[in-house]
């Protein structure tokens, strides 16, 4: 009997090391990114802590209930629960709070942060017009409600945006009731409202921001409100509450390199140094008003608008007709204001009841034409 030997299991070959280096590469960056994000995140966790504790009486006071820290691994989120700020040592005395605010920063851009606001706003303001400081709160909740802000180097004030979606706001109303069904105060809703703030630039497109004073910087300002009713004062007295579009494009001019955390100061202090609002492209879709205009604009002594427009106005026989039925002009003014427009529309070229004309305000009052047609009161 022959004994036939037991065949041995193949060896497996080894798997090289080098199959694992992408892995090994990939586990060392993820953990290298770990240790980052939490070394910055609770960096700039102490940091905002830091500055809420920071005893400055010309500063904006913030607090909050509670801050958590998350996000992990594609932001820094910093969520306040009810969060405050406040400026009591101002003439307008503001205070805001809201019930939650979310600040969302990039990991490798702490120059950029997104704020996201949840819930009811509160902001409660003294009214510093006439001797009798009257206090005033409006009272706000979104369907959205973002900022952005990009802080520029060597620049006083970086990039804002802020872009509200289904916005209902009330001032003055009673204060236990719903936003949805209070109707005791002035009220104002629209479906969209987005304002944009940026450092100016020069007008070739090369983005070269424009030089100006060691006191003073310019600034671009963009403004639209979509479809919004607006409380049934002012200007909507004669228009009516519905305004279909405001838009405005414009340049601030002369605005003072101070912090400032007041309206008012800020105010004052810009029309000491002849600040002014030149405005490019002015848009306006109100009631029967349908006007395009541009022009400057700044404050007088009393604070009240004060400029001049060069502006198109649409299908004038209806504003006509509307300013009328309020009680601004006498029926036989409008008709002579009427016929005068037609020749003057007809002069221009003008088609489908359009005309240009100036739009003045001076002296407390705003002039379309030789109309006056609406009181203009302080800013502040």
């Amino acid at each position: 009997m022959t004994n036939t030997p037991i065949p041995s299991a193949p060896v497996k070959p080894k798997t090289p090391l080098r199959v694992f280096l992408p892995f090994i590469g990939i586990a060392g960056i993820f953990a290298l990114y770990t240790g980052y994000w939490f070394v910055v995140a609770h960096a700039l966790r102490d940091g905002v802590e830091s500055y809420s504790t920071k005893a400055n009486p010309s500063d904006i006071k913030v607090d909050w209930s509670a801050l958590t820290l998350g996000g992990y691994p594609y932001r820094i989120a910093l969520t306040f629960g009810k969060p405050l700020a406040n400026a009591p040592d101002t003439p307008e005395k503001w205070s805001w709070s809201a019930d939650s605010l979310e600040a969302d920063f990039l990991p490798y851009n702490l120059r950029h942060v997104v704020l996201k606001v949840d819930g009811e706003q509160r902001l409660s303001y003294s009214d510093v017009r006439g001797p009798v400081r009257m206090r005033h709160l409006v009272r706000a909740t979104a369907e959205g409600s973002y900022v952005s802000y990009v802080d520029e180097p060597n620049a006083d004030f970086g990039r804002l945006a802020i872009d509200i979606d289904k916005l209902i706001a009330i001032r003055d109303g009673n204060a236990e009731e719903s936003l949805l069904t209070d109707v005791t105060g002035e009220r104002l809703t629209a479906d969209r409202l987005q304002l944009h703030l940026r450092p100016a630039t020069d007008n070739e497109g090369r983005g070269t921001r424009i030089a100006t004073s060691n006191q003073v910087s310019n600034y671009d300002f963009a403004f639209q409100g979509d479809n919004m009713e607006l409380a049934s004062s002012g200007p909507a007295a004669v228009l009516g509450a519905h305004a279909t579009l405001i838009s405005v494009q414009a340049r601030l001019r002369d605005v003072p390199r101070r912090n400032h955390a007041s309206f008012v100061e800020l105010s004052r202090d810009w029309l000491q140094r002849g600040g002014r609002l030149t405005v490019s492209d002015l848009r306006v879709s109100w009631g029967p008003l349908e006007l395009y205009a541009q022009g400057e604009l700044t404050l007088d002594d009393e604070a009240r608008p004060k400029g001049e427009f060069n502006a198109e106005i649409s299908n004038y026989p209806k504003l006509i007709n509307a300013l009328v039925a309020k009680g601004i002009i006498r029926r036989e003014d409008a008709r002579l204001a009427t016929s005068g427009l037609n020749v003057i529309s007809q002069l221009q070229g003008k088609v489908d009841g359009r005309v240009s004309m100036p739009v003045l305000m001076r002296g407390g009052k705003l002039y379309l034409g030789p109309l006056a047609v609406a009181t203009l009161q302080p800013v502040y």
